[in-house]
């Protein structure tokens, strides 16, 4: 299934969702969604993304496709 719609962000980097988008992936208000970028594109997710290496839910990096939590990142530099 491929919908598509343009939006523009606004001066805050808000985006709105259109209602179509959000009716396809069954997100409604509050629901958990992640974000994140491959191939120069940005991607949307239902859920969240978690750490490549720990699997932890709080990732705070992303390195091409993989993402990396601050403890692992923090780990990897004291190498």
């Amino acid at each position: 299934m491929s919908k598509g719609n343009r939006s523009k962000i606004d001066n805050l980097g808000r985006v709105v969702i259109p209602k179509s988008i959000r009716k396809a992936l069954d997100v409604e208000a509050n629901s958990e969604i992640s974000m994140y970028v491959e191939d120069k594109k940005l991607i949307i997710t239902k859920g969240y993304q978690t750490c490549s290496i720990c699997g932890s839910k709080d990732v705070t990096y992303q390195l091409k496709d993989k993402f990396l939590c601050s403890n692992c990142i923090n780990d990897i530099k004291s190498l």
